[in-house]
């Protein structure tokens, strides 16, 4: 073989060679996850411009890399669903019923309000501090002379042991011959000693209970009952009419007066 012919044989052998090298290079540095990838080429060609072959190797392992965190399954994260607010137990509403003992217990009280009895007062509120002056209380009946045919009807509170009374009644007033009807409310506990109580200071959720229950339809029914009652008294008897209107005035006046001073005024239950 001509030595032209040798060298070119020769050349074109290195040349492979060189190439199979490269490719083996690249092979051995390359890191085991990059053999997933099918982006070879690519990386083949960032290796045939360097001439280190730690950057060569260092460069397959990045790509590989990033290869592999495009391919594996992204983690979403949960949604947090929000905590669900509890609802709130509705407090129960109960009917009007008439109780044992309640119509007898009412009844002490308006006898001891009509007769400016203010220990006896003392006796059946929780709080006796709340009873009025002896004085205070001729002022509040100076026109009442009785308190007649008093009917209670109680409704149980969500406190235990404790009521709402509506207490029907029929007042003989000085120097008017009719009777003219009339109802209270009183707020009643009973205490440890099973003993009835007028509570006159109440909490405010009490409170607010407590006047509520003044929309209860078995409640607007009452009212509306006494107040035809009331109407009717009126009709057959022009003084009662007349002197009616005049305490009207007066509760009016008075309430005006109370909304001047800033509400100081407050009226015990059962006036």
């Amino acid at each position: 073989m001509k030595l032209k012919y040798k060298k070119i044989i020769l050349l074109t052998s290195l040349s492979t060679m060189g190439i199979g090298l490269l490719t083996l290079s690249i092979s051995q540095g390359k890191p085991k996850a990059e053999e997933q990838t099918s982006t070879a080429s690519g990386i083949v060609a960032e290796a045939q411009v360097s001439d280190d072959g730690d950057d060569i190797s260092t460069m397959a392992a990045m790509d590989a890399a990033l290869d592999n965190t495009e391919g594996a399954e992204v983690k979403s994260m949960p949604t947090l669903s929000p905590t669900p607010i509890p609802t709130p137990t509705p407090i129960p509403v109960y009917p009007l019923e008439e109780m044992e003992g309640m119509d007898a217990f009412i009844e002490v009280f308006f006898n001891a309000k009509a007769s400016s009895d203010v220990d006896k007062l003392k006796s059946i509120y929780l709080d006796p501090s709340k009873v009025e002056t002896r004085e205070q209380l001729q002022k509040l009946v100076q026109y009442i002379e009785e308190y007649n045919n008093i009917k209670t009807y109680s409704k149980k509170s969500f406190e235990e042991g404790a009521y709402i009374v509506y207490a029907y009644h029929e007042i003989k007033f000085s120097s008017i011959n009719t009777l003219a009807p009339g109802l209270s409310k009183f707020y009643v506990i009973t205490d440890e000693n099973g003993n009835f109580k007028i509570v006159s200071d109440k909490t405010p959720e009490v409170e607010e209970y407590f006047n509520a229950r003044n929309e209860d339809e078995d409640v607007i029914e009452l009212i509306n009952n006494t107040n035809a009652k009331g109407e009717e008294a009126k009709a057959r008897d022009e003084d009662l009419l007349i002197f009616w209107n005049g305490l009207d005035e007066l509760a009016k006046s008075n309430e005006e007066q109370s909304t001047q001073n800033g509400g100081n005024n407050q009226a015990n239950p059962g006036e």
